[in-house]
């Protein structure tokens, strides 16, 4: 299939998920807690996936015992194979994804819709910039970690995803677009994050579940690093949390 193809079956199945019942919506973040935790963890050669969606149900209900539970787990896996190495690689892989994710389950928490302008926002502003980079871009931003990505299509996808933030979330016009600023950096920033290990390890993509999309590490890297951000910020400005 092609790149569009792939991108439509994954933008409706994500929908669907959403416009699920909570109790569904909320096994499927624990599900790309654990797949992702996979994914990355086969890359740098530590596979402690099944404690991740625990993470992230820690960090859910009791974050304040979350740091022990992750520090616990951590040295089990470092004394097992006495390796320093291998304690701070499993620290990461408890840290990234399943902390993150479990603020978006907070964010489903207030509805539908706004969960819906979240992740419509997010793929905005990746469409936008994979198309004005590749048509119109010119300057690198960060050529090490992404070669084709530009300055141009950064700021083309970050105008375009402000625009559809200031449009559809229920807020004043400088909360919304200081929320679409930060959400978006915030994504771009995972992009990049998500980028700079496979260059380091040495791989295209994390898997190839989506084709030319990758994997779910690939396709879900600005909604990891993006949801605590935008949770604080609608916390902090609209909604009670």
């Amino acid at each position: 299939m092609s790149r569009e193809t792939y991108g439509i079956l994954i933008g409706i199945s994500v929908i669907l998920v959403i416009l699920s019942p909570f109790p569904i919506f909320f096994s499927a973040v624990m599900f790309l807690s654990y797949v992702i935790s996979k994914e990355v963890g086969k890359s740098i050669s530590v596979d402690i996936s099944l404690f991740s969606p625990l993470v992230s149900l820690s960090q859910y209900f009791t974050p304040q015992l979350t740091p022990i539970l992750i520090g616990i787990i951590s040295l089990v896996y470092g004394y097992k194979s006495w390796s320093l190495e291998n304690f701070f690689r499993t620290f990461f892989l408890l840290f990234y994804p399943a902390i993150f994710l479990s603020y978006l389950i907070h964010i489903r928490e207030h509805g539908v819709y706004i969960t819906l302008v979240f992740i419509f926002g997010l793929w905005i502003n990746d469409i936008f910039a994979y198309y004005i980079g590749k048509h119109f871009g010119k300057t690198p931003l960060f050529p090490q970690i992404s070669p084709k990505k530009t300055v141009e299509g950064f700021l083309g996808g970050i105008v375009l995803g402000s625009i559809f933030y200031l449009l559809f979330l229920p807020l004043s016009l400088w909360k919304s677009l200081l929320i679409a600023i930060f959400t978006l950096t915030s994504g771009v920033v995972g992009d990049y994050f998500k980028s700079f290990i496979k260059r380091l390890v040495g791989i295209k993509d994390f898997s190839n579940t989506f084709g030319e999309h990758g994997g779910f590490t690939d396709r879900f890297d600005a909604v990891v690093f993006a949801s605590p951000v935008f949770y604080f910020l609608i916390c902090a400005w609209k909604f009670s949390c």
